[in-house]
């Protein structure tokens, strides 16, 4: 290697991720002067092959290591050992910012979801992606619903628009809401840009720092997220055969004073199970003896395969849930239309946020939203796309059953995207989601969607994106890739010396 370091001894099998070893291995490079200022690194293929690690893992080292100052890339030349420059010279170009910037903590699944959004390695089959496929989006339809928007919204289609959204759009929302008892009344409704936005714009207004927000284990990453963003402690609760254990929310009540319990109560991310009428209603009893928030989210509560859509939670408690909801799982996600439906002063506090983060939710697609409900071609939709998504689901199983008998427990879900996959003999997360990208195959590892560390290993794997014999192949290559850490771990706790 042209930076004359031995990186051959890196520990696989530690509690260090592979991503830190090497992290940590430059960096003490660069502070002995090892690699000098100027220094060119090796392209993140070359560092990978190399090292012996996927492309994603050598890609993320260069990334902290610009985070934390030591180097600096630049499209086209590469990446290189940063050169301290006095304050204000040209020769220190951007990485001023490294040290004006306040401290960033990116802890393991932000770097999942981050590679969720960035794999494009040729060949490489994601189980990571759980977003509808584009084989099902309406394009045509919403082609002449666009013509149709400006045609007759004329200039007021790109105009400005209240921080709650366009009221014809809520309209169409609440009369949803009546249907499924989640809202009642367009004035319960604010528009926003997705789901993730909602359920930040929901937490930061009922969470402060220090505060309890629960979750369930496992959930969905974007919701831990926005809770951690408010500065709350989040506490995980199981997610049993039946759903969340409300059971064991009980007795975390008996310990905390908790602000906010967050859940999907349909379709679940990433289990697919659905929250029992008894369980809902003993939810709603408790946010009510208690006073807190229920931040209830059903983004994949229309991808059902076995069974009617479960009602909401808000129907029992409105004052006390929040309910969160987007087109993006069925329609489409770049529309960037979701919506909170809630009541009395958190409406308000958020409402005020909306307008404080970005004024409105786009007009168009706002106009576009509305017409595409009023139309009813959202529920057609959502029936047409239904056995594409269940025959999917079913390749998925058939696939575990095929190459990983014996070795994993898994529900059959009922809606949603995704299959809960946990393994009967424990192995160590972290290798193999490096490893199964060796093997040319990603998925999301159970560590990025618990809020605690567990003795389980659990991986969430995602099939809308994928033909059924691509799932067969990508599950395929992770039982190679189980098999593979495995044996290094034998072998490992073989050579070790006896003590």
């Amino acid at each position: 290697m042209s930076y004359k370091m031995n990186l051959s001894d890196l520990n696989r099998e530690g509690d260090v991720s592979l991503t830190q070893q090497l992290v940590d291995r430059f960096t003490a490079a660069i502070e002995s002067g090892e690699l000098p200022p100027g220094e060119k690194l090796p392209p993140t293929r070359r560092l990978a092959e190399e090292v012996g690690v996927n492309h994603l893992t050598a890609a993320r080292v260069y990334r902290k290591l610009a985070e934390l100052g030591y180097v600096s890339a630049t499209v086209g030349r590469g990446t290189f050992v940063r050169s301290l420059a006095p304050a204000g010279s040209a020769e220190l170009g951007d990485d001023w910012q490294v040290y004006a910037l306040p401290d960033q903590d990116v802890g393991f699944p932000e770097e999942v979801l981050a590679d969720a959004f960035t794999v494009d390695e040729p060949g490489m089959i994601s189980l990571a992606q759980g977003w509808p496929s584009p084989r099902t989006y309406p394009v045509d339809e919403l082609a002449r619903i666009t013509s149709n928007v400006f045609s007759e919204a004329g200039a007021s289609a790109l105009s400005y628009l209240p921080p709650e959204g366009l009221y014809e759009l809520r309209e169409q929302i609440a009369k949803r809401g009546r249907r499924y008892g989640f809202a009642t009344d367009p004035e319960e409704v604010v528009i926003t840009s997705g789901a993730q936005q909602a359920l930040q714009l929901a937490g930061a207004a009922a969470l402060e720092p220090g505060d309890v927000a629960v979750v369930e284990s496992p959930s969905f990453i974007g919701m831990i997220g926005a809770l951690r963003a408010s500065g709350a402690r989040v506490i995980g609760v199981p997610v049993d055969e039946h759903g969340f254990d409300v059971d064991g929310l009980e007795r975390l009540l008996a310990r905390h004073e908790v602000k906010v319990v967050a859940l999907q109560t349909a379709s679940h991310n990433p289990t697919g199970r659905d929250l029992p009428l008894d369980r809902a209603r003993r939810l709603a009893e408790l946010a009510q003896e208690r006073n807190f928030f229920v931040l209830e989210d059903q983004v994949y509560a229309d991808i059902r395969f076995d069974a009617e859509r479960p009602r909401s939670v808000r129907e029992l408690a409105p004052g006390h849930v929040v309910h969160v909801n987007s087109f993006s799982k069925v329609l489409g996600p770049g529309l960037r239309v979701g919506w909170i439906a809630a009541r009395g002063p958190i409406m308000e506090r958020i409402a005020m946020s909306k307008l404080i983060a970005d004024f409105h939710t786009s007009t168009v697609t706002q106009h576009m939203a509305a017409r595409w409900l009023a139309s009813g071609a959202h529920d057609r939709h959502v029936k047409k796309t239904m056995p594409f998504y269940r025959e999917r689901r079913d390749a998925l199983i058939a696939a575990l059953d095929r190459h990983l008998d014996g070795e994993y427990r898994a529900q059959t879900p009922a809606g949603g995207h995704h299959v809960w996959v946990t393994l009967n003999r424990p192995l160590d997360e972290r290798a193999l989601y490096s490893e199964a990208a060796r093997h040319g195959v990603t998925f999301t590892p159970g560590a990025a969607v618990t809020p605690e560390r567990r003795s389980q290993t659990g991986l969430r794997l995602s099939f809308p994106l994928l033909e059924p014999d691509e799932l067969d192949e990508g599950v395929r290559r992770l039982a190679r890739a189980m098999r593979e850490v495995r044996r290094r771990s034998r072998h490992s706790v073989a050579a070790s010396p006896i003590s």
